[in-house]
């Protein structure tokens, strides 16, 4: 940090800004050296006042501008931007710089009094002015001659006349005037150049031992801030490891340059720093409560409007707490739950909508479906009815009260029989004999077919006599038999 820097910290600098550029390079040494605005805000939020000239300046430990052409504060020293970003020379040793003076003079008020002998009559300038000053009354009246054609030459007559006479003399005293002013000034020109060298050599060696004082001050500071910041950091580890405080919180503790100052003493110090930690311990108890809270309006909120919860994200309000406030925050979170629920109910109206435009047309094309089968179907019996009404009759033929057959001249229907339960597994075997036409017993044999095609238990065969000769088992005499062949 050089001369400049220190001097800005100190109150005893003013930095001139003419670029948005140089200001923000000045805002950022000066965040990073902890100052605060008169509002007690961070440095960082002064704003740049545009394209013109300006200063900045620390004044009872508050950061401001004002304009470059605003008179300051004659203890202030203005320097440019790259004055104040010089790198800091090597620390300067004040030496003892002796020069040998013959007589030793006192430097004192006195002795540094400007004394001017002036002449007896109490005038810097001994002349006659007084007594031409008498004379302007009678010149002014001159001024009131009458003019007319009888005299008006006389007035402007070269050489004569009272015009050129008057400009005459007029000129003659400036000439004198002005002689007497360049022989004048040359002498206080002289008196002022010697007054000059003093009041450098004063201003010299007092910016000299000040800078030295200066240096000696900051060394005195810079051992105390390592002091008192070892103070902090022990009293910050002994609050995190017990957990009073979080380090994230900790780590927001800001270094007051007031602590370094002579007129804070140790006790002060101490209670201002105990006074910051105990409202940063309170702070990060207020944000975990705040934060509490919002999680229970998102959970609340959206339980009692029946949304998912994870549809709201925490990170956003957990950020606008530091901005807009604990009430406002709950009620932008309820404020989107509740858009969340409109939306959600319009969907769903949608959805149904949807769905019951759905059971409109499947209903309508099912009805629709029906009617066409209604049709085909009432085609179909038409079309049945017209085929019974177009074949011939059939006629029931009996057996007693039992219909065996319905007949008509070309086809016979007749029921498949089942055999009953108690008779199932059993077989019977009869003989018959037929006797018809050709055509009574093709139709006798084509239904013996379908009796054995649909029940395997049924057989048939043509029973046929054939005349043998066989021996008689009881006589053992040979006869002629009729023999039943079946095939």
């Amino acid at each position: 940090m050089n001369e400049f820097q220190t001097g800005l910290l100190n109150e005893l600098v003013a930095v001139k800004i003419t670029t948005k550029e140089e200001f923000e390079k000045v805002i950022n040494f000066l965040s990073i050296n902890n100052c605060f605005l008169v509002n007690g805000e961070p440095v960082v939020k002064l704003t740049y006042p545009g394209d013109k000239a300006f200063v900045i300046l620390k004044q009872d430990n508050a950061i401001f501008w004002q304009p470059a052409n605003q008179i300051l504060d004659e203890r202030y020293r203005v320097v440019s931007v790259i004055e104040f970003f010089r790198p800091a020379e090597e620390e300067k040793v004040v030496e003892a710089k002796a020069e040998v003076i013959e007589d030793e003079v006192a430097i004192n008020e006195k002795n540094l009094t400007i004394v001017i002998d002036l002449p007896p009559n109490g005038g810097f300038i001994e002349s006659n002015a007084d007594d031409l000053l008498k004379l302007i009354p009678a010149i002014k009246a001159k001024a009131g001659v009458v003019v007319d054609e009888t005299n008006y030459k006389d007035f402007v007559k070269k050489g004569e006349g009272m015009v050129p006479l008057y400009r005459k003399y007029a000129k003659k005293l400036n000439v004198k005037l002005i002689d007497n002013r360049k022989r004048y000034m040359e002498e206080f020109i002289t008196f002022e150049s010697k007054i000059k060298k003093v009041i450098n050599a004063l201003n010299e060696t007092a910016d000299t031992v000040a800078e030295n004082v200066d240096v000696f001050v900051q060394k005195q500071k810079e051992a105390l801030r390592k002091e008192r910041q070892a103070a902090i950091d022990q009293l910050k580890e002994v609050l995190i490891s017990r957990k009073m405080i979080s380090k994230k919180y900790a780590d927001q503790f800001v270094f007051d340059e007031k602590w370094l100052n002579a007129s804070t003493s140790k006790k002060k110090f101490e209670e201002q720093v105990e006074a910051q930690f105990n409202a940063l311990m309170e702070k990060e108890k207020n944000d975990k409560l705040n934060l509490e809270m919002v999680e229970k309006t998102i959970i609340n909120a959206c339980l009692i409007a029946n949304v998912d919860k994870k549809l709201i994200s925490r990170e956003k309000y957990q950020a606008l707490l530091n901005t807009e406030g604990l009430p406002k925050v709950t009620e932008m979170i309820t404020d989107e739950v509740d858009n969340i629920k409109k939306q959600s109910q319009a969907v769903a109206q949608q959805k149904e909508a949807e769905l019951q435009h759905q059971k409109e047309e499947f209903e309508k094309k099912q009805k629709e479906a029906e009617l066409q089968h209604q049709k085909e179907l009432e085609a179909v019996k038409k079309q049945a009815s017209q085929t019974v009404e177009n074949q011939p009759k059939y006629t029931p033929i009996k057996r007693g009260e039992e219909t065996i057959a319905n007949v008509n001249d070309k086809y016979i229907v007749t029921e498949i029989k089942q055999t009953p339960e108690k008779f199932q597994g059993k077989k019977w075997k009869k003989t018959f004999e037929f006797e018809g036409d050709l055509a009574a017993l093709q139709m006798l044999n084509r239904y013996m077919d379908v009796i054995k095609s649909i029940n395997p238990t049924f057989s048939f065969g043509e029973v046929k006599l054939v005349e043998k000769e066989l021996s008689n088992p009881q006589t053992g005499s040979i006869d002629k038999y009729n023999v039943k062949e079946v095939n």
